[in-house]
């Protein structure tokens, strides 16, 4: 009787350990670093509640999945300086929970093409768009492409005004890296305008004010196999919410038809 207390009770410490919460990393801002492997976190990493994460500055953060119980949040700010000065947090003690906060308009039957007027606009991302330098932006036709008609990025950079010329082409807006840099330096804002020429008079007009986020499309399949994997949810209409609400609140607004051919 006496041997079977004992090993129950040698058990228990492990098999409470095996019922740890389990989280899947799924997206990385900045460096992190899992303190008891001393190696930076990357997307698909499995991490425990226990896990104390170590921040490299202020602007990281880190989100994560629970298979179930839906995605979490952890950034520097909820960290504290250890002895050596870095920002330290444990991550049960941490996390946020991430709710899906955003209105999503539903897929258009016959897709032709995005409006830029109210494609480069969005008050839920704070009018963050998501742009994938390796894929054409599928515009709508009523924009012309003959000689006199483009479109432009325009803003305000290390003290002076740069305008620079987007590719347009019969798949769609080319948004390049280059767009929206001068020398070394990022803008954080730009102004997407047009230009069209009609009976020899060229007119420019601002379609909207954004800011640029900038990814391919390998990172955002990325993303969407791995909240895929890991969210627990089975249902396809409650999954599709789910990556779709993680891209938003981590990149920016990405249109639903793009979303939906790179998770295929």
């Amino acid at each position: 009787m006496m041997k079977k207390i004992l090993f129950a009770l040698l058990a228990f410490p492990l098999f409470a350990l095996s019922q740890t919460e389990q989280y899947y990393v799924t997206f990385l801002k900045g460096t992190v670093v899992l303190q008891r492997t001393k190696q930076p976190l990357k997307p698909g990493d499995k991490i425990s509640a226990e896990d104390k994460l170590i921040f490299k500055d202020k602007t990281c953060k880190l989100n994560c999945i629970s298979p179930g119980k839906g995605r979490f949040e952890i950034s520097a700010t909820q960290g504290k300086a250890n002895e050596e000065g870095e920002l330290l947090a444990v991550l049960k003690s941490s996390l946020l929970p991430v709710a899906n906060t955003y209105h999503l308009s539903t897929r258009a039957l016959m897709f032709e093409g995005y409006e830029p007027k109210t494609y480069f606009r969005s008050e839920e991302t704070n009018n963050r768009i998501l742009l994938l330098t390796d894929q054409a932006l599928p515009i709508v036709s009523s924009y012309k492409r003959e000689a006199g008609n483009f479109f432009f990025v325009q803003y305000q950079l290390n003290g002076k005004t740069i305008t620079r010329k987007v590719e347009h082409s019969e798949l769609g807006l080319q948004f390049k890296p280059e767009l929206f840099m001068d020398g070394t330096s990022h803008t954080e804002k730009a102004m997407l305008c047009y230009q069209s020429k009609e009976s020899g008079t060229a007119r420019s007009s601002v379609l909207a004010e954004f800011i640029p986020v900038l990814s391919n499309t390998t990172e955002i399949k990325e993303q969407v196999k791995l909240v895929s994997k890991f969210s627990g949810i089975t249902d396809p209409k409650k999954l599709n919410a789910e990556i779709t609400s993680h891209i938003y609140a981590n990149y920016g607004k990405i249109g639903l038809e793009t979303l939906s051919n790179l998770g295929q």
